[in-house]
């Protein structure tokens, strides 16, 4: 049969115009497919994942996690803004500066992170909230420099080394880089701090450039680092982002630390890694830095040993035998407590310690001592809390350091964090605040001392032995434990 053409569908004007629209339609969105540049917000949301470059430092680790787990303080972080934008948060763990600025430029990743400095003005990528204002410093090792006053003393070929040439301050880029000619002085760049040190104590280069947390956490395993010139202007540490992006991502990370900031969360998080770096002047790390040289090895076969036995981390025990007797088991106070743990003789007998200077039964009856005064704590107060408060009351007492919880709470505070706790403890030495309580006077400036100390030289003694051997049982109660491996 012979196909009629006029039985075929015409177009109809309607239809014709029909076609027409969509075929603009699509090639409208053809093009703004083509232009548009995509949400850095939408594009982490559609993936389900936030991908980050990660800057691992290793003065930046801390042991002082719930469950064993090594920490970062950024990695906190950034776990807390991947769950506020409902994202998996995926770490590619980086050496420097350098490969994480590489990975954002190609967007194989969402944001860079681990004590990055804003970049220079002619760099590309975007530059996100403030994380932390820090200070920058000029260093030197002790027997291959010295300090100066100004860095216009600083003689024509001094090598200084930093982490990133966005690691240096705006009064030392001048130096480094001339345009036509050889600048005065070379500029050597290494990938992070540790390195930069080492470097420092080989002569490699003169000075090196170093952040506040930097020099503070360095110095405890590098006794002959030293300052030698505070540098000027504010840095601060910050995250960054791709270029080419919207600001959507980078609006998300703002509102996310202005929420932390505007509690307590930022605040509590912070002094819990580095709550505790300032305690200690130089001489006081040349003394522990000597004393461990000249007295741990002795005695760290019984700090594992008793560390073993009840669940503890060595190095914590360590820590507190430090504070209490410098790891001398013949140590006597005017007070009359003797022994590495420095127990009083009615807590000696309380604890079945026959000799308080036998350096095992000390340590055994300190560690004993300590765990009781968890125990006692009331179940409201939660780690690392609970173990300062625990520090504190075996100094000064338990009854203080309840009557230091109650001042604390009737001042508006929370009597379960550490952080309030210490501020209201020197009160019970005034009047008008001790006859408030149960157990009246106390020195109670004493016990904040000694926490903030424990704490510090704990975190000397994670850098120094970052990988020890002792794995004990985890019972309920050892996973309880902040400073459990």
């Amino acid at each position: 049969m012979r196909w009629q053409s006029h039985l075929r569908p015409r177009n109809s004007l309607l239809r014709r115009i029909e076609i027409g629209a969509f075929a603009v339609l699509l090639s409208g969105t053809l093009i703004w497919a083509w232009y548009h540049t995509p949400s850095g917000l939408d594009l982490a949301l559609f993936k389900k994942e936030l991908r980050v470059a990660l800057v691992s430092h290793p003065h930046d680790l801390t042991s002082m996690d719930i469950n064993n787990g090594s920490d970062q303080f950024e990695l906190v972080l950034l776990r807390g803004f991947a769950d506020h934008i409902g994202a998996r948060l995926h770490l590619s763990r980086v050496t420097g500066p350098t490969e994480a600025q590489r990975l954002l430029r190609s967007r194989r990743v969402d944001l860079a992170a681990g004590f990055l400095i804003a970049p220079t003005e002619d760099s590309d990528v975007a530059v996100g909230p403030e994380i932390l204002p820090i200070r920058k410093s000029l260093v030197y090792w002790q027997r291959n420099g010295g300090a100066v006053a100004s860095v216009a003393d600083l003689p024509e070929g001094t090598r200084i080394g930093a982490t990133s040439r966005n690691a240096l301050p705006a009064e030392l880029r001048p130096l480094v880089t001339a345009v036509g000619k050889e600048p005065p002085m070379e500029l050597i760049q290494y990938a992070d701090g540790p390195e930069l040190v080492f470097a420092m104590s080989q002569g490699y280069v003169d000075y090196g450039i170093l952040t506040s947390i930097e020099l503070s956490r360095l110095r405890r395993v590098h006794t002959e680092l030293r300052m030698a010139l505070a540098l000027d202007g504010r840095a601060s540490v910050v995250w960054l982002f791709p270029p080419g992006l919207d600001q959507s991502l980078i609006d998300s990370a703002h509102d996310y630390l202005a929420a932390l900031r505007a509690g307590r969360e930022f605040e509590l998080l912070f002094d819990r890694h580095f709550g505790h770096l300032e305690v200690h002047d130089l001489v006081d790390v040349i003394t522990f830095s000597r004393l461990v040289e000249e007295r741990l090895a002795e005695f760290q076969p019984l700090f594992r040993e008793v560390a073993l036995a009840h669940g503890l981390d060595w190095r914590f025990l360590a820590a507190v035998s430090y504070q209490e007797s410098l790891w001398d088991p013949e140590a006597v106070s005017p007070t009359g407590v003797r022994g590495l743990m420095m127990l009083t003789n009615a807590t000696a007998q309380s604890l079945g310690v026959a000799d308080r200077t036998d350096p095992l039964e000390s340590l055994d009856g300190g560690a004993r001592y300590v765990l009781q005064m968890m125990e006692r704590l009331p179940a409201e107060i939660t780690e690392p809390d609970r173990t300062w408060m625990a520090l504190a009351s075996y100094n000064v007492g338990l009854g203080h350091l309840l009557d230091a919880r109650q001042l604390a709470e009737a001042g508006g505070d929370n009597p379960n964090l550490w952080l309030d706790v210490m501020t209201w403890l020197p009160k019970l030495a005034q009047r008008e605040w001790h006859q408030q309580t149960r157990y009246g006077y106390a020195r109670g400036w004493e016990p904040v001392n000694y926490v903030q100390n424990i704490r510090s030289y704990y975190d000397w003694l994670v850098q120094l032995y970052p990988h020890p051997d002792d794995h004990p049982n985890r019972s309920p109660l050892y996973l309880s434990l902040p400073l459990a491996l």
